[in-house]
């Protein structure tokens, strides 16, 4: 048991110190549901179908900033085995995000894949007295 540690804890910390210094990626198996922040929103999001059967992504984005927002514009890329882009799609986030507030979006796919990336692709500062 204590070898297995010693042989797990710098792997551990490789790993740790490794992902501090990547670039978020988000890639994910269908049927699964991923959170991350990168550090103005935290997105959480799954996979879905459309009542035709397209791909969907869903999920909620919240606002980890005390400033309001609107117009968020969402990015769902399908990737294929390696990782590689095959689809892109965005949509609009509806509505008003204030200060530490949430809002649901959906963003229709053309084509299914092993993995997916969403991130935010933009936003405009909203009631914040400007």
């Amino acid at each position: 048991m204590r070898a297995a540690s010693r042989r797990l804890a710098p792997l551990l910390l490789a790993l740790t110190l490794g992902a501090c210094n990547l670039p978020v990626v988000l890639y994910e198996k269908p049927g699964m549901s991923v959170s991350y922040t990168d550090g103005r929103f935290q997105i959480e999001w799954g996979t879905a179908q459309t009542k035709q059967g397209q791909p969907l992504i869903t999920g909620y984005i919240t606002n980890t900033r005390g400033g309001g927002v609107t117009n968020l514009r969402v990015q769902a890329q399908t990737l294929d085995a390696q990782g590689q882009v095959i689809d892109t799609a965005s949509a609009l986030a509806p509505g008003y995000v204030g200060g530490f507030g949430r809002t649901y979006f959906e963003v229709p796919l053309e084509k299914a894949g092993p993995g997916y990336r969403v991130n935010v692709l933009s936003w405009d500062p909203a009631g914040n007295g400007q």
